[in-house]
C-alpha cells in the first residue's frame, strides 16, 4: 500500500480530541459511557478519499461531530458548542506525528429536534473537511 492510500483516520481523531477535550462545554466521546451527562459531543463516522493539489498528494477526511443537547431553552445549547468547535478547529493546524495537515475547512452545520430519544431535546451536526499528507 502506498503512503497516500493510508488512512489517517486514527491520528486525526487524536489530534482533534486533543485540540477539543477540556474546551467545550460537556464531554467529548468516541464511544458515550453509561456515566456521560448532556450536553455531550461524539464523533461522527469519518470518510476519506485521495487528496492532491499542486503537488501535494495525500487524503481528504470528511470528520463530522455531533452534539446531543437537553437544553429546555431550545437550539441555543447546540449553536453555542458548535460554534466553540468552529472557532478551535479553525484558528490553527491540527498536531499530528505521521501526518501534516495541509488545510481544512468547515463545510456545514445543522440542527434538529429529536422526537424519538427520551430526555433528549437536540442534536447538532458540525462537518469538516481536513485534507492531510504524510509526513
Amino acid at each position: 500500500m502506498t503512503d497516500d492510500a493510508r488512512v489517517p483516520f486514527e491520528e486525526v481523531q487524536t489530534a482533534v480530541y486533543t485540540l477539543l477535550n477540556g474546551s467545550i462545554t460537556g464531554g467529548l466521546y468516541d464511544e458515550v459511557p453509561p456515566s456521560a451527562t448532556f450536553p455531550y459531543t461524539t464523533f461522527g463516522e469519518p470518510s476519506d478519499g485521495p487528496f492532491e493539489a499542486r503537488g501535494v498528494k495525500g487524503r481528504m477526511v470528511v470528520f463530522p461531530f455531533k452534539i446531543h443537547s437537553r437544553d429546555a431553552g431550545g437550539k441555543y445549547q447546540c449553536f453555542q458548542i458548535m460554534n466553540k468547535i468552529v472557532e478551535l478547529m479553525t484558528k490553527g493546524k491540527l498536531s499530528m506525528t505521521n501526518w501534516a495537515e495541509v488545510w481544512k475547512t468547515y463545510r456545514i452545520g445543522n440542527v434538529w429536534r429529536v422526537e424519538q430519544e427520551p430526555g433528549e431535546a437536540y442534536q447538532g451536526g458540525v462537518v469538516f473537511m481536513i485534507a492531510v499528507c504524510r509526513k
